[in-house]
């Protein structure tokens, strides 16, 4: 562990790769409760691949370039005198190399970095997801409509826009859905668009049957038309 002010502000910035993945990554994929070594330890290690990478590619570019870069091997032998004459060159790659690295693992978190170089996206396991992740998440290329019974016997629908990604399946959670929104009552019989209202927020307490349908979107525009409130849905008598 560093022991000074100075190193243990260089060791926490040089855990902003770790940072930054962990940040996309939770904007991606189900939230697991983990204890806090586990959650540190991910930090530490997905920050030490990632500066280590790029001390990698600057050790490339240093051999090929050695007048426009810092030199490692003074700056290890003489320090003071060297940060003193090349103090705005060491910053610049110092910022660059920390910029390039959180860029890196804020792509991998993300999973634009495998879309980039064209890999297949890697899924969560099942153990580890949620009911609606599985339903909602895993599905390119297809936009997602839900129509929800609620605990009351009313129903609403709407495509889908956001939801919780926690794993933990607990009524805290909710959704959004975007228009057209469909709403009927408990005591109506067929369902109306809400004209007004473009999104509207469902909690997951509230909730007592999902109905999930799919609509490809590959080579069209999306049709906004929203499938009808299912049969097997009526409104009590």
């Amino acid at each position: 562990m560093p022991s000074t002010l100075l190193g243990l502000a260089i060791f926490v910035i040089c855990l902003a790769p770790g940072l930054a993945f962990i940040v996309a990554r939770q904007r991606i994929a189900p939230q697991q409760t983990v204890s806090a070594l586990r959650e540190t330890a991910q930090l530490v290690c997905v920050s030490l691949v990632a500066d280590v990478a790029v001390l990698a590619l600057f050790g490339v570019l240093r051999s090929v370039w050695p007048e426009h870069t810092p030199d490692v091997g003074r700056l290890v032998r003489q320090p003071g005198e060297y940060l003193r004459e090349s103090y705005l060159s060491v910053a610049w790659w110092t910022v660059g190399l920390l910029v390039l690295a959180t860029l890196l693992t804020w792509l991998a978190g993300s999973g634009r970095l495998r879309r980039l170089v064209r890999l297949p996206p890697v899924a969560p396991h099942e153990s580890a997801s949620s009911a609606w992740w599985l339903l909602f998440q895993d599905r390119p290329g297809r936009r997602v409509h839900l129509g929800c019974v609620l605990e009351d016997g009313s129903y609403v629908s709407g495509w889908l826009a956001s939801y919780n990604t926690s794993i933990n399946e607990t009524g805290d959670r909710d959704l959004t859905l975007a228009a057209p929104i469909r709403y009927r009552a408990k005591d109506a019989r067929e369902a109306t668009e809400l004209a007004d209202t473009s999104a509207v927020v469902v909690s997951a307490r509230q909730v007592a049957l999902l109905f999930v349908s799919y609509q490809s979107t590959a080579g069209r525009a999306p049709d906004r038309a929203a499938p009808a409130a299912p049969p097997s849905a009526p409104p009590p008598a």
